[in-house]
């Protein structure tokens, strides 16, 4: 059984190109490229050396199971939760239609844990550089970058476009095809 179908990332891939193109329009790449360079340098990602590490998920809505939200509870105290926690990281949802984020949370969420020296990082179905470009600008450290859902050319894109901004990445498979992938993508580009 497949968990996420393929028809699901296609979906989700136009719609986040859709949204790329939106805020081009707003912000061109080249405005929000200047602002990146002017941020403060978000807290790097630093790894146990036992090779086991927590990233916690500040999510508020799945398309399966509806609304995540626990009663009184806000971000904020989530968030220190998961700091306190030990969490290595805080993957931060910004998919708006779907899962209810945005790039509001992942800026908010970084201003909180960037002096806990936590670093955030950008989940969503990111299929364009410029969707980097954001999530450095919003103060993120990192972001997720699924592997089954764009070709070669776009992955390589977006893995460059990573390293320029400093950003670490972490990759999302589902098969032993997508490992393969992962493989050469870490072999090209130098981590691992």
């Amino acid at each position: 059984m497949q968990l996420v179908s393929d028809s699901f990332l296609e979906e989700m891939a136009a719609a986040s190109a859709r949204r790329v193109h939106a805020a081009q329009r707003t912000v061109p790449a080249e405005r929000l490229a200047e602002q990146t360079s002017q941020a403060p340098r978000p807290p790097l990602l630093r790894l146990d050396p036992s090779g086991f590490d927590l990233i916690a998920e500040l999510k508020l809505r799945s398309p399966a199971a509806g609304s995540l939200a626990v009663c009184g509870e806000s971000h904020a105290q989530r968030l220190d939760a998961y700091a306190h926690a030990g969490a290595a990281a805080v993957s931060v949802l910004t998919e708006p239609t779907r899962f209810d984020g945005s790039l509001a949370h992942l800026r908010a969420a970084a201003q909180q844990l960037a002096p806990l020296a936590l670093p955030v990082m950008r989940k969503d179905f990111l299929v364009d550089p410029y969707q980097l470009l954001e999530a450095r600008a919003a103060g993120a450290s990192g972001a997720l970058v699924i592997v089954r859902m764009l070709p070669r050319t776009a992955l390589d894109a977006l893995l460059e476009r990573a390293a320029a901004l400093g950003l670490f990445v972490l990759l999302e498979g589902f098969d032993a095809h997508d490992l393969a992938v992962m493989r050469e993508l870490t072999a090209t580009h130098g981590f691992g």
